[in-house]
């Protein structure tokens, strides 16, 4: 019955973003009078987007379904070209041991044959550690996208986000009421993110995907009359990565509250492809972190919250073996750091800035590893206190429990004696 309930808040809200977006002479309007909107609606209008990835974690037991689903696409609207071999029966295994080499191997090309935007999808993945891989799947459209074909690209198929948990949906009525028509345009543009990741879903099994905004990015041919490239290293609430002495900007959205946002903005007719796997082959954990960093956070909330709260003192053994497993997760990737030093890849000449001041580039120097084993080092002295604690309880319950018994026998046997 709930997840009804949100469904029709989704398709409600949908409808009518839709409806407001293409219909509503208010919110035209609102553009015709808003001069700062109106520029910024203008100078989006001028973007165009080459490209759209999505990334997600996989396990093994998740990698073989993904394997499979992808193997069992129905071959009159999906030509599939798959580099390995399907489970029929037992999970295979798709991993190896790499504490100190990495890889980046390519999974699969599908082909769309009959959909009107999307033309292939590549997938890739590179392991991370020894028991998880972060999956890239590349889209590529027909034709270059801009927000005009975005739009019909929703209505074509806005049935698809109804059912889908990470789909955020607000309450227009009251939005607009308080805040005008000001809040529009961020939503369409999140409903396309929404959108792509809900297409996705009709051919990938995905897995922090199915709860989460997954780690997305837009590839943006931007017209260089109309930005000035010094403003991208001081965009609000963003940081901003220069890529080949500005060649290149990789923007990351930090209001985001689960996986993250980025758009890769170059200009010209040619622009240096961005392979996440190639860069998690170097960087593997920290690398994860970057992109998954506010999902992780989530997840360790959900997972562990409970116990610094005083909600539960005993440990269920599938949040301990989660927590051990991020630890292991870490350790595997000591000696990797150790290789690492001598790193010659182009993402050593990365500048990245917040504010329009240099900052230092944090995955590449550990930090992100640094926080987590930090964390989770955290958690489980603090999960090991409590089960010396609950243990101690344990003992003097049942010693408790021993007197009772013991004092109630020996009345018992004085009764019987008085008989």
């Amino acid at each position: 019955m709930k997840n009804r309930k949100y469904q029709k808040q989704r398709k409600k809200y949908v409808n009518q973003l839709i409806d407001i977006i293409e219909n509503s002479t208010e919110y035209q309007d609102y553009i015709d009078l808003d001069e700062r909107y109106r520029r910024f609606v203008e100078a989006k209008a001028l973007l165009k987007v080459w490209g759209f990835s999505i990334l997600d974690t996989y396990d093994n037991k998740a990698m073989n379904r993904l394997i499979k689903r992808v193997s069992k696409l129905n071959m009159e609207k999906y030509q599939v070209t798959l580099n390995y071999r399907p489970k029929k029966i037992r999970d295979l295994n798709y991993f190896t041991l790499q504490y100190v080499g990495s890889s980046q191997t390519s999974l699969a090309k599908i082909e769309f044959l009959d959909d009107r935007f999307i033309r292939e999808i590549t997938v890739s993945f590179s392991q991370v550690n020894n028991n998880q891989a972060v999956v890239e799947f590349k889209i590529s459209f027909n034709k270059i996208m801009d927000d005009k074909m975005f739009f019909d690209f929703i209505k074509d198929n806005k049935e698809l986000v109804y059912n889908k948990k990470f789909m955020e949906y607000y309450n227009l009525e009251n939005l607009i009421k308080t805040r005008g028509y000001s809040e529009i345009y961020r939503m369409f543009n999140e409903l396309v993110g929404s959108m792509v990741q809900s297409k996705l879903m009709e051919i990938a099994e995905l897995s922090y995907g199915l709860l989460y905004k997954l780690p997305s990015l837009k590839v943006i041919n931007y017209p260089k009359n109309v930005f000035d490239q010094e403003a991208f290293k001081d965009i609000f609430l963003s940081t901003t990565y220069e890529i080949r002495n500005g060649e290149q900007y990789l923007i990351t959205d930090m209001t985001r509250s689960e996986g993250l946002e980025m758009e890769l903005y170059f200009s010209g007719r040619t622009y240096s492809p961005l392979t996440f796997t190639n860069i998690l082959s170097i960087y593997r954990m920290d690398f994860y972190y970057f992109l998954f960093d506010r999902i992780e956070e989530s997840e360790l909330n959900q997972k562990m919250n409970k116990y610094f709260n005083q909600a539960k003192d005993n440990i269920t053994s599938k949040d301990y073996k989660w927590l051990v497993n991020k630890i292991r997760a870490i350790n595997d990737n000591k000696l990797h750091i150790s290789s690492r030093k001598n790193d010659r890849s182009e993402i050593r000449e990365w500048k990245a800035f917040y504010g329009g001041e240099e900052i230092e580039l944090y995955f590449a120097n550990n930090k992100y590893i640094e926080k987590y084993k930090t964390i989770y080092s955290e958690c489980l002295e603090h999960i090991k206190v409590l089960y010396s604690v609950g243990k101690e309880s344990l003992i003097i319950n049942i010693a408790i429990l021993t007197l009772v018994a013991t004092l109630l026998g020996i009345g018992v046997t004085v009764l019987m004696a008085f008989l």
